[in-house]
């Protein structure tokens, strides 16, 4: 394919990660190009200069909205601020790659798969959980019968975190636990139940305990904490044969049946690379008669968000509340969406 130009717009602590896996990228020989590095903060921009040597730097991302040289962006600006830029690049034809979540309202990224199809652009979202080996493995053993029937799945994702203001845990670390339940089920929830609290002062929820329900009788249970100081991505599978416990940082998976403990081989990959080199093959074959799956795409990732708003309502309200994921054609932003069906009170499974 054509050299593809990419801008990351945002340089913070996720943002320098992507810099440097595009600079190490380009340097194997892809044909991928770091064009430039946006960020609003002067100091975030000097700290890349240290870090990474001189590269085309710009305070200000609109510059790159018109610049034909640009192909593509990936978005890692604070989480307030992805549906403003994404829909901006959008209407310029560039491919856009969000991290997650895609826009802080459901409405918002149904809107962005809009404006992806109307401009013939590529929309991902950085659900980087979508290319972890770790999780194809046990994807692979749920698969295999090892597990017999599936009864449930728990989901830890902890760690520690100073006091954050204007955030709230549902939202920051909610996402890739809704979307790994997807991407293992192939469902997403129809009812979920939440309870959650914030107990440092000025704090928003700092903890949450959700419940899920999917269909085919399947259940998880996601435990999120900013409070934890271990720090934990695990996922759990418990069927009647056997339970799976899967670490998601190390990629370590383990294999629990009567009277016996077995290491399940995985093979750890970097996720953040594959993800990245995903998005550049979904736009080489774009304008392509042949068919590239987009394994991470703007639909899935405003179904996240949808699946968010019904948590934090569940959460707020105190009931169980019924989700809703559109179908088909994305809904355009002048419509009104789905509303959320609240149930009576139904906590007890937490």
């Amino acid at each position: 394919m054509n050299r593809l130009n990419i801008a990351v717009i945002g340089a913070g602590y996720w943002g320098k990660k992507v810099i440097a896996q595009i600079l190490d990228i380009a340097r194997t020989g892809e044909e991928i190009n770091l064009y430039s590095v946006a960020d609003s903060s002067p100091i975030a921009l000097e700290q890349c200069r240290k870090e990474f040597g001189p590269l085309n730097y710009r305070l200000d991302y609109r510059e790159l909205l018109s610049d034909p040289k640009v192909s593509a962006v990936h978005l890692c600006s604070p989480n307030q601020t992805h549906f403003e830029i994404a829909s901006e690049f959008l209407r310029e034809g560039k491919h856009v790659l969000v991290e997650k979540p895609l826009a802080m309202k459901s409405r918002e990224g149904y809107e962005l798969v809009r404006l992806a199809k109307e401009h013939g652009s590529v929309l991902c979202t950085g659900h980087v959980h979508r290319f972890n080996n770790g999780i194809r493995g046990l994807r692979r053993l749920m698969d295999s019968g090892v597990l017999g029937d599936i009864y449930y799945l728990r989901l830890k994702w902890t760690g520690f975190m100073a006091i954050q203001n204007n955030r709230e845990v549902i939202t920051d670390l909610g996402p890739h636990p809704f979307d790994i339940c997807n991407n293992l089920l192939e469902t997403w929830p129809k009812k979920i139940s939440c309870k959650g609290r914030g107990y440092r002062s000025s704090a928003g929820y700092e903890m949450a305990s959700i419940y899920s329900e999917h269909p085919g009788g399947y259940d998880a249970g996601i435990e999120l904490s900013w409070l934890d100081m271990e720090k934990h991505r695990d996922v759990t599978v418990v069927g009647s044969d056997g339970t799976a416990e899967l670490d998601c940082i190390e990629q370590r998976l383990v294999l629990h049946r009567k009277g016996a403990v077995e290491r399940v081989m995985v093979v750890p990959n970097n996720t953040l690379r594959e993800e990245i080199l995903h998005f550049a093959r979904c736009i080489e074959y774009n304008s392509s008669a042949e068919h590239y799956p987009n394994r991470a795409d703007g639909t899935l990732g405003a179904n996240v968000v949808r699946v968010l708003e019904t948590t934090k309502k569940s959460l707020e309200e105190e009931r169980t509340i019924q989700v809703e994921i559109p179908r088909g054609e994305p809904i355009p932003a002048s419509e009104p969406m789905p509303g959320l069906h609240a149930e009576p009170p139904s906590m007890g499974s937490l």
